[in-house]
């Protein structure tokens, strides 16, 4: 998809009408794309017969469109790409790591072990990026500080601490 109409489709949906039908109050938080290993993606492509096309350069392009248009409509933006890859190891600046002209990055596979979806490890990263930018954007939601209106699973330790626990890095 051209990044242009990528950017325009994204401006369509945090923008309907149908949003705010639902629930006038809602908040929106907008993910950007993670990062891309096209090393093991393309290894994944090569194994099914296909020539690699998804490169980490072009994902970076998408990520920055979606933190623009986040930034344009004023919706608090949750930066994947740029969490992972900090997370991973890479500084910005230097080579960007998932891009075939540098080596692997093994904490990058970590990551994504198949190049593109979340392991374990990098769905609990999401995680913590999202629930960090709720309790930033929208501090109101803050689990540790809303009031509990249902009891708790567990009566001797609250969900939130399992999660927390669960979770932590």
């Amino acid at each position: 998809m051209p990044l242009e109409t990528y950017a325009s489709n994204l401006r369509e949906l945090l923008t309907s009408p149908l949003l705010t039908h639902h629930n006038p109050d809602i908040k929106l938080l907008l993910l950007t794309p993670g990062p891309i290993c096209a090393h093991r993606w393309g290894d994944r492509d090569r194994e099914n017969g296909r020539k690699p096309e998804r490169t980490a350069e072009h994902t970076a392009l998408y990520a920055a469109k979606a933190k623009a248009v986040a930034y344009e409509l004023k919706i608090p933006c949750v930066d994947l790409w740029t969490g992972f890859l900090l997370a991973a190891g890479w500084k910005p600046g230097d080579p960007l790591i998932g891009s075939t002209k540098v080596p692997r990055n093994g904490n990058l596979g970590e990551l994504l072990p198949d190049g593109l979806h979340f392991s374990s490890a990098g769905n609990k990263l999401c995680f913590r990026l999202v629930f960090d930018k709720i309790k930033e954007a929208y501090p109101e939601l803050d689990p540790e500080k809303m009031e509990v209106k249902a009891p708790w699973f567990d009566r001797d330790r609250d969900t939130l601490s399992i999660l927390k626990e669960r979770f932590a890095n």
